[in-house]
């Protein structure tokens, strides 16, 4: 029995702990993930959905109905008296009576329904909410686009570097072997102990760098973590290879518009906000209706021999707000302020262009390096191999043998990260063109 509680308690830590393994074969399934699972993406639809709430109570907002309903049972604990002539009441000449006026119990019901006919100030309030939810709507979609280049980054920083990693994992048994010829040659007396010891330092330097781009993988896998909210305990598995075989793609082109569409929309939010303070100062014309139930009685509440009696009114009512020298002030510091976000606007529509260039751009300049980095390694894995021969044929120092090993190894490393950034370059222009 005892047994069996320590099977089934290792079951249960093992369950409560256990990692689950998230593997993305591409940056689309990735994307595809962050899409579904951001926290930032889920925040900026409920941005969005508020902001389309707003827009239905501004259009509720047009007619304002409104009723205002009082039901109200009083009881005139101690009624007022009145003295009145006695000989109204067959009394003597030039005596008072006591009289009590009025009724203990009073039920009273009134209703008064109003709607607005005319109200400038709700229908500036309308179009401020529609501006306002395309406007969210845009930066949701700006958010969106930022982060998916963020991922983007990350994600080929990630698949970059686990190359690099294998890459330097190689280099380092050339590196070992290179350091056992050259304790053979230093046995033998044909290097100087100066050539041994570089060629420790150069293992020792390689296996820095390897522990190094190991520590920077664990970095940029927690910060993809971050960016696609993937909890801490789960392991990622970035599956994609390096494929090395690129063919430039000319005419392409980014037609995207986000941030210019946002300074437009916030413009017309400016110009809302100052027909709103204008049109607050105009009149709103109202149509009341009253309606009112009410029953007197001395002898209790809902007496059943009283009547209730009702009176009905209909009517146009006009508010105008007094004139306020303060909202004078705001409305001419709103059209100061749409003024400025107009200028920002056309401002914005130059660097916005420019951007689109400049992803088209960096695209070509990336293609450029990496067609440059792919010659300058073919050369130097040349360069390699013909300081290897002669090493053997100790017709070459071990110090220029060294400088040619890491040449090679550098200009490998150049020519994998200069992949990566092309296709991190050309995933920009996708996404740019894909959420606009």
């Amino acid at each position: 029995m005892k047994h069996l509680l320590y099977i089934l308690l290792a079951l249960f830590i093992k369950t409560s702990f256990a990692q689950t393994d998230l593997s993305f074969n591409n940056l689309d399934s990735l994307l595809k993930y962050a899409e579904t699972n951001s926290i930032s993406i889920k925040t900026d639809e409920q941005k969005m959905l508020l902001a389309k709430w707003q827009k239905i109570s501004a259009q509720a907002g047009l007619v304002n109905f409104r009723m205002q309903t009082n039901f109200n049972l009083t009881d005139n604990l101690a009624l007022p008296v009145s003295f009145l002539p006695a000989e109204m009441f067959g009394g003597a000449p030039g005596t008072f009576k006591e009289v009590t006026m009025g009724q203990q119990y009073v039920g009273n019901l009134n209703m008064m329904p109003q709607i607005d006919i005319i109200n400038p100030a709700s229908w500036s309030k309308l179009k401020s909410a529609n501006v306002n939810s395309q406007l969210s709507e845009v930066n949701n979609r700006i958010a969106k686009k930022l982060l998916f280049e963020s991922i983007s980054a990350t994600y080929h920083n990630i698949v970059s570097m686990q190359e690099q990693i294998e890459l330097t994992q190689k280099s380092l048994l050339i590196a070992d072997t290179l350091l056992v010829n050259m304790q053979n040659k230093y046995t033998e007396g044909i290097v100087r102990q100066q050539d041994l010891n570089d060629a420790l330092v150069n293992k020792l330097s390689l296996t820095d760098k390897l522990e190094q781009l190991k520590l920077s993988l664990k970095q940029n896998d927690y910060s993809l973590k971050i960016l696609c909210d993937i909890p801490e305990n789960t392991e990622i598995a970035i599956l994609q290879q390096l494929d090395y075989n690129q063919q430039f793609i000319g005419g392409l082109e980014v037609e995207n518009q986000l941030q210019y569409k946002s300074s437009l929309l916030k413009s017309e939010m400016a110009k809302a906000d100052v027909n709103l303070n204008r049109f607050s100062q105009l009149p709103t014309v109202s149509l009341v209706y009253y309606d009112a139930w009410q029953q007197n009685s001395n002898a209790s509440f809902f007496d059943s021999n009283k009547k209730w009696l009702n009176s009905q009114y209909a009517g146009l009512k006009i508010s105008m707000p007094f004139p306020d020298f303060n909202r004078y002030t705001v409305t001419k510091s709103a059209k100061i302020n749409a003024t400025i976000s107009l200028q920002n606007a056309e401002h914005t529509k130059l660097q916005n262009d420019f951007a689109n260039k400049q992803f088209v751009l960096d695209y070509e300049k990336a293609y450029s390096q990496f067609v440059t980095t792919k010659h300058i390694y073919e050369l130097k894995q040349q360069n390699y191999q013909l300081a290897i021969n002669q090493f053997k044929m100790n017709i070459l120092s071990s110090d220029k043998l060294l400088i040619a090993f890491n040449d090679m190894i550098t200009s490998r490393l150049n020519y994998s990260n200069s992949l990566a950034n092309l296709l991190f370059s050309k995933s920009k222009i996708d996404i740019n063109n894909s959420i606009k």
